[in-house]
């Protein structure tokens, strides 16, 4: 809902910004003078807020994460971690990824594809170890999703029950060693 009503908007600002263009550019001349102040005042105002906009969409976009540290990450709360991963995989080479709703979404919170195979990722921001459940979480949503590889990241470690879980049905994990190497294409 708020995102509809955020791209109606922006698609609103988009067609005045335009029309302020066309103003500026082309109409101007063909105005009456004691219209001019209050058009270009209008004009000016239009085209700086659509600057203004498109400014913080681009640095929100592609810098909210700059120079990111491990303790930031840590104090994330559990969806902004999940966001984060999905603009971490994007730095990473992943394509197409989609951040799966909150609830409901059958152990899989992101997919995305790679190397022409489309993997689910289970993420889990956590201060102690990492266990057999979201193995079998990713698992099972990998299935559902019928995803060709199943991932768990986390900033934290597994559990060695994890660890072998994982290896016996061909699940990756990526760990929090793993998970600094990938933040280094964050951007700085």
């Amino acid at each position: 809902m708020i995102h509809n009503l955020l791209r109606r908007g922006y698609q609103l600002l988009l067609a005045l910004f335009a029309v302020a263009l066309v103003y500026s550019f082309f109409l101007r001349g063909y105005c009456p003078a004691n219209w001019k102040s209050h058009l270009d005042l209008a004009a000016f105002i239009l085209i700086s807020a659509f600057v203004v906009v498109n400014a913080l969409w681009v640095y929100r976009r592609h810098f909210r994460y700059r120079d990111l540290q491990m303790d930031q990450v840590d104090a994330m709360a559990g969806e902004e971690f999940e966001h984060f991963c999905g603009y971490l995989l994007k730095r990473n080479g992943y394509k197409h990824i989609k951040v799966t709703q909150a609830s409901g979404d059958q152990g899989i919170d992101i997919i995305a594809e790679k190397n022409g195979k489309t993997c689910g990722f289970q993420c889990k921001r956590y201060t102690g170890f990492v266990g057999n459940k979201a193995v079998q979480e990713v698992w099972t949503g990998h299935n559902f999703y019928k995803l060709d590889e199943a991932v768990v990241l986390t900033n934290s470690e597994f559990s060695d029950s994890a660890i072998e879980l994982a290896e016996s049905l061909g699940v990756r994990l990526v760990d929090r060693p793993r998970l600094k190497r990938m933040m280094r294409r964050l951007p700085s």
